[in-house]
């Protein structure tokens, strides 16, 4: 106690802490700072309580950690100590080690329901009434302790204390301001080296899955991003505050769209909900890039929404090979034209905003062709057949095989006279050049002519004819260019106006 002032007496006739304000700040200034530099936490509260204990005089500071707090009793660990002498040491006693204190003392309970909501004691063990607590208080020699609770995100983490066994001194005024003082570093300590392992923790998880993890609050719009997520939109790892807009911004407009969908429905949910959704998303370049948003909606203790959390996962080679096995399962393995499904899929996601023809056609005796030279020249000319007429056709124009020998040409922006000209030169582009064909075990190819019969329909103005009746139409107006003799084309139109 060398060094401190003499006690002051307080109203009630107990004496003061003794403390000296220069070298109370001096001593939490390099507990703050030792909390700021060491390489852990821990350490700069061990240093922290070392610095305490010397100008307050007490013979121990500790700290107790909150484990559980059940109905009838809390559990606790004594986690940090510093001793002025060992006789006074208690953190390598067993009896302190996840201990159990039972909230049956109607004392006791009040002291732990007021270290919930923030409440600080001080406690004279001669002047307190008789009881556990006192009692509790004697049997480890103590005549006078002083408590703050220790709060970290809003919630009762732990206690800080000083057990003094030699002075029966009030802690009352300078003497918990220290120690509120000396609670709240710690707090911070905590608090900062839980964003910090969270944070590494957040940017591993980006670097293993390849994705970003964001944060957008409700109450104020504020958005948080891992540092990934932050390069990859283009801003410096330590960019302070992205605004929500411009995240936005980066979404492609038809998904921003459904984005907003999904958010006000989970808004308005009972329960907290999630929702996923793959959305093109341009980062630092131009281009739209597929990612999953996977959201969350998080509530209060109170039920309310407060944030939108979620991440942002790259499956762009997800889609990738999606769309390379939508394009297999709709294209020929044979030719490489689209087959039924292709044309069924051309049909309900591109519906007609112009007129639309459909044109059906078949090689006119294919199977004397397969019976003179063999499957393989069979399948080598259905290649080259569709090799020919895709030059033919434009861009937006479909060639589809529909199996066989039969395929089909689904085009768009033609009159009824164009699209029947279309099929005519089709005709004349098989009938008129014959195809050479490399033969297995031939030196030279074989050359092999034959022709096709068409036959033309168009979808009518309403858009309402499904394919089905399309290619009923078209395969009459077919059969009526076999029955004419074959090698020709006909129009369905034609044939329905013969009728009537």
């Amino acid at each position: 106690m060398l060094g401190h002032p003499p006690p002051s007496t307080l109203p009630n006739g107990e004496a003061a802490v003794p403390l000296v304000a220069e070298h109370c700040l001096a001593a939490l200034a390099r507990g703050s700072t030792a909390l700021m530099t060491m390489e852990h936490w821990a350490d700069g509260v061990d240093r922290l309580l070392a610095e305490l204990g010397p100008v307050t005089g007490a013979s121990r500071v500790w700290i107790f950690q909150l484990l559980e707090l059940q109905p009838e009793a809390v559990i606790q660990d004594y986690v940090f100590e510093w001793a002025s002498s060992e006789r006074y040491r208690q953190l390598t006693q067993r009896r302190f080690r996840f201990f159990t204190s039972s909230l049956d003392d109607p004392e006791y309970r009040r002291l732990v329901e007021e270290r919930q909501v923030g409440r600080r004691h001080d406690f004279c063990v001669p002047a307190m009434p008789e009881g556990p607590l006192r009692r509790n208080l004697e049997s480890q020699a103590i005549r006078s302790m002083a408590t703050v609770p220790i709060f970290v995100n809003g919630r009762w983490w732990g206690t800080l204390g000083v057990d003094d066994c030699e002075r029966a001194v009030s802690w009352a005024g300078p003497g918990l301001d220290l120690l509120e003082a000396a609670g709240q570093l710690i707090a911070a300590a905590l608090y900062r080296y839980q964003l910090n392992h969270r944070s590494r923790q957040v940017e591993l998880f980006h670097k293993v899955a390849d994705c970003g993890v964001w944060e957008v609050s409700l109450r104020n719009g504020r958005v948080w991003c891992s540092q990934g997520l932050k390069v990859a939109l283009g801003y410096p790892e330590t960019y302070p505050r992205i605004p929500l807009r411009r995240l936005a911004a980066r979404l492609h407009p038809e998904d921003r769209a459904e984005v907003w969908v999904r958010l006000r429905a989970a808004l308005g949910a009972p329960e907290p909900s999630q929702f996923r959704l793959d959305a093109r998303v341009c980062l630092a370049g131009d281009a739209w890039s597929w990612y999953e948003i996977i959201a969350e909606m998080q509530h209060n203790e109170q039920g309310e929404p407060v944030a939108l959390a979620g991440v942002l996962v790259d499956i762009g080679r997800r889609k990738q090979e999606e769309e390379q096995a939508q394009t297999a399962s709709e294209r020929d393995a044979l030719t490489g034209a689209l087959n039924r499904r292709g044309l069924d899929r051309q049909m309900t996601e591109c519906p007609a905003t112009s007129p639309r023809h459909l044109i059906l056609f078949d090689i006119d005796h294919f199977k004397q062709i397969n019976d003179t030279h063999g499957h393989l020249v069979g399948d080598a000319l259905l290649s080259c057949l569709v090799d020919r007429i895709q030059h033919e056709l434009r861009p937006e124009d479909c060639l589809v095989r529909l199996g066989g020998e039969e395929f089909a040409v689904l085009a768009t922006g033609m009159r009824d006279d164009q699209a029947l000209a279309l099929a005519e030169r089709l005709r004349r582009l098989v009938a008129d050049t014959p195809f050479s064909i490399e033969a297995p075990g031939q030196e030279a190819p074989l050359s092999v002519s034959m022709t096709v019969s068409l036959g033309v329909t168009r979808q009518s103005d309403d858009d309402a004819e499904a394919l089905g009746q399309l290619m009923a139409e078209a395969d009459q107006a077919l059969y009526a260019a076999k029955h004419a003799g074959r090698n020709t084309a006909v129009a369905y139109h034609a044939i329905a106006a013969g009728r009537t």
